[in-house]
């Protein structure tokens, strides 16, 4: 058994019930319950997975590999490969099935880890059910997941599940760079994709993962976005069999589901289709804002809905991809170095013509409308109103959310401030991916500071909220986060720079953080000056 990652721990026996003997005792060395990975099947483009309770109850996941692979595929890609890419997409959709048992070991049949894998496996299961022990009443130990690796070992010449550690090189070329860019439908992989083309990348490949095979057609948003930025996509879905693994919940201990690791499994498909389509570089587009949690802890975990798009995360995984999946493949967020309010400004700044197509609602009804009612539609709200009028921003969501009175505890929530206590910020952090309370903030105090575009005074909640702190985290936008895996070729220039804001005067030796805090206050204060 590996030394796990998240050692240090003595874990009590734990059973899904504690079931009494005939006699009425409690039985001897009875055996944990478990749920086994029992392997998969690829039948391109389905891929079939298959899951048991404790040997009994059989769970099957399918998963659909893009169409246009069955056409380009790269015959480079070495089987071994590829199958190993495989098992470990399974292994993160393993955590749906979890979360309808809890049970404490893991069985991995379908393929081999060595140990230095499975510790890396533990930490991933214990960071991504924090939030559901939370909710389901779970302790620390009891979401320590045991993971046991019954497969063999295989030697294949082909397998590249051990091989060497390689030193990321990425290229100093951004022309040359494959990069496959993950497309979520939202302000940020848009902002992404800007940015790749801004700095030469000739052709980035959006990768859309569905929940659902018909998810990306039945959404004219992401068509929509697809076809106005002019690059090819690739598309695969999930179909986690949702019916019978609610059927199942209900038989069983009818635990609520939260928490999945959805940037997690987009991550791991994404390696799949860069072996398979020969890609050399994976951009996703977490920002600096998702390191921070939820303010709450099971034991000593820090419970953060946005975990699998954290730094920690992504570093551990970059690791990880290049050590024992792909070696060749550069896995990063482009967006880490950011808060959430700077993307926000580009994201208006650069990517303005596709405010009446984006959306970052998981509520919507199939991605295509705004609920207006959801803590992630105020959230998204607020940033943009820091850049844009309400009125403006209205005419893309249906509604101006600042006005509606049923929204102003979302509002408070998004702020830090719990519904009992009007005047502290302590409030959990929204289960929902979202910023931190200090850039919600500073957007609805910039919103309120160019509040002259509204002949009948202030919104509601720029009006009723507190919102006299913003001032205080103005300095959030000339920050500049350097914990992040940029490529060379992406690197924020003095150039690049200095393009954004032609008026601003970046010479001599100045560090990049200085030129960025140069650049931000410029950006502040002629946004101000042009909305008053």
């Amino acid at each position: 058994m590996a030394s796990s990652y998240l050692e240090g721990f003595d874990l009590p026996p734990f059973s899904d019930e504690d079931e009494e003997g005939e006699d009425g005792l409690q039985p001897e060395c009875a055996p944990l319950p478990f749920l086994r990975f029992k392997t998969f099947q690829v039948d391109w483009p389905r891929i079939n997975f298959v899951y048991t309770d404790c040997d009994e109850v059989e769970i099957h996941s399918q998963c659909f590999l893009p169409d246009e692979l069955l056409r380009g595929l790269d015959s480079d890609a070495p089987l071994k490969q590829v199958e190993v890419a495989v098992l470990h997409i399974g292994l993160v959709v393993l955590a749906w099935y979890w979360m309808a048992f809890g049970h404490q070991r893991v069985v991995i049949s379908a393929g081999y880890l060595n140990d230095e894998q499975v510790a890396w496996w533990e930490w991933f299961y214990a960071q991504c059910f924090a939030e559901f022990a939370i909710v389901n009443g779970f302790t620390e130990e009891q979401i320590r997941v045991s993971v046991e690796v019954d497969a063999p070992q295989q030697v294949d010449g082909g397998c590249l599940v051990h091989a060497p550690e390689r030193k990321p090189i990425p290229s100093s070329d951004s022309g040359e760079a494959r990069v496959l860019c993950l497309l979520g439908g939202g302000k940020d992989s848009l902002v992404v994709h800007q940015m790749l083309q801004d700095t030469g990348v000739t052709s980035p490949t959006w990768f859309y993962v569905g929940d659902g095979r018909k998810e990306f057609q039945g959404s004219w948003r992401l068509q929509t976005v697809v076809e106005r930025s002019g690059s090819p996509v690739l598309v695969m879905a999930h179909d986690f069999q949702t019916e019978a693994l609610a059927k199942l919940r209900r038989s069983k201990r009818r635990l609520q589901p939260c928490g999945h690791p959805w940037a997690a499994l987009v991550g791991f498909d994404a390696v799949l289709v860069a072996i398979l389509a020969g890609f050399d570089y994976i951009a996703v587009g977490n920002e600096r804002s998702a390191n921070y949690g939820n303010n709450l802890r099971v034991g000593s975990i820090e419970v953060n809905h946005q975990f699998d798009k954290s730094f920690d995360f992504e570093s551990r995984m970059h690791r990880y991809i290049r050590r024992h999946l792909a070696p060749s493949a550069y896995y990063f967020s482009a967006l880490q170095h950011l808060w959430e309010v700077q993307i926000a400004w580009l994201f208006c700044q650069r990517s303005a013509d596709f405010l009446d197509a984006f959306m970052s609602c998981n509520d919507s009804n199939g991605l295509n409308e705004w609920c207006c009612d959801c803590e992630k539609c105020c959230f998204v709200f607020a940033l943009l109103a820091a850049w844009l009028s309400p009125a403006e921003i209205a005419k893309y969501f249906g509604k101006n959310l600042l006005e509606n009175p049923k929204l102003l505890q979302n509002f408070r929530s998004l702020l830090g401030i719990s519904s009992q206590d009007s005047g502290g910020r302590t409030a959990v952090k929204p289960f929902e991916c979202v910023g931190t309370p200090d850039e919600v903030l500073l957007s609805l105090f910039l919103a309120r500071e160019a509040s002259n575009f509204s002949p009948d005074g202030l919104p509601l909640a720029l009006a009723s909220l507190p919102l006299e702190g913003g001032r205080e985290c103005v300095d959030l936008l000339s920050q500049y986060n350097p914990e992040n895996l940029l490529p060379e070729w992406l690197i924020p220039k003095q150039g690049t720079v200095e393009s954004l804001q032609d008026k601003l005067a970046i010479h001599g030796s100045a560090t990049l953080e200085q030129k960025w805090k140069s650049f931000w206050s410029a950006v502040m204060s002629e946004t101000l000056k042009i909305r008053q």
